[in-house]
């Protein structure tokens, strides 16, 4: 029988509210971990079986010191994330923020004694080019299009190489995963994602919908659940090179509008309307996924399927508190 690593295992999930954060406490809940949870969203995010929740803003180190004490292993899932628009007009919100949490939250857990430690860094670290591989991040500049957060992740992934060499801690991963969709998204009008924003329109009957670009760009969706189990598959198989976390399939925002269109939770057909006066980014950005397929580390959750549970959570929570109880650094005074 295979065993269980995290078993009573203290457990730290630096961003445990969000996204990835969600049902990655409860796959580590079902393996007997001792999880505890560091968050700006709101208490009423926190799963109640956690050990413990921590309101600290990790962009100050003795805050990372402090909810690290005691850890055997932490997750780091830390970071902003916005659209197009935000990242052209706040880059230096992009930038400071994603550096202080990758840089003081890795010096924490070091001091704190932390044994084990996960970085989720992001696709946004490749240049445009074709199939992302790991082993050729450096050869290129982050896209022009993701340089803001793409430089800043490239510095923690940086920082976790500078700690392995001068502190000799091995046992540190680095995980790229691609554009991750699932509940508990950003749904703000200012700076969501692709798959929320386009949900939102659709839900709200709005008719005709626009998209900004052509449609023809490519990206690469992962599932918020398929993350969270392959972050646990990296840790049990203690894989310490970059890895990506990806589907390693090419989805258009034409076949992606085209599936929210669909879906059998949405009420209104809308017309849609691709705007091809505003910008769509790079043509294709799409991970190659082998190293991660040969450790049989895959994803189950097949996009449709994904984007209608989605829909399904968006639509029985748009009017709830759950929805504006998430932390936006975009919105500091």
């Amino acid at each position: 029988m295979k065993k269980n690593k995290f078993k009573n295992k203290n457990i730290l999930i630096a961003g445990g509210t969000g996204l990835v954060g969600q049902p990655l406490t409860r796959l580590l809940l079902e393996r007997g971990a001792n999880v505890f949870v560091a968050s700006l969203d709101s208490k009423s995010l926190v799963n109640k079986r956690v050990s413990r929740f921590y309101d600290l803003d990790l962009r100050v180190l003795k805050n990372c010191i402090t909810v690290s004490k005691g850890k055997d292993i932490v997750f780091s899932l830390l970071g902003v994330t916005g659209s197009p628009a935000v990242n052209n007009s706040r880059p230096a919100t992009f930038m400071n923020t994603n550096m202080l949490l990758a840089f003081n939250m890795l010096e924490g857990a070091r001091i704190a004694g932390v044994k084990e430690y996960l970085y989720t860094s992001t696709y946004g670290v490749y240049s445009h080019s074709g199939k992302m591989k790991e082993d050729q991040m450096w050869n290129a500049n982050p896209s022009y299009n993701d340089r803001f957060a793409g430089w800043a992740k490239r510095m923690g992934e940086l920082q976790i190489e500078a700690y392995k060499i001068e502190h000799n801690w091995k046992k540190i991963y680095n995980v790229r995963p691609a554009n991750i969709y699932g509940p508990y998204a950003n749904f703000s009008d200012a700076n969501s994602m692709v798959i929320p924003s386009l949900i939102k329109k659709f839900a709200s009957g709005k008719n005709p919908i626009k998209v900004w670009g052509d449609g023809v760009a490519v990206r690469d969706f992962i599932n918020s659940k398929d993350v969270a189990r392959m972050m646990i598959k990296v840790v049990e198989k203690e894989y310490e090179k970059p890895i990506n976390l990806g589907s390693g399939k090419g989805t258009s925002i034409k076949q992606l509008v085209k599936i929210i269109s669909e879906s059998r939770y949405l009420k209104t057909k809308s017309k849609v309307i691709f705007d091809k006066s505003k910008p769509s980014g790079d043509k294709i950005r799409v991970l190659d996924t082998s190293k991660a397929n040969k450790l049989g580390i895959k994803p189950i959750v097949v996009l449709s399927e994904g984007i209608n549970e989605m829909i399904k959570w968006y639509i029985e929570n748009k009017n709830k508190k759950i929805i504006n109880q998430k932390y936006n650094a975009f919105q500091e005074s």
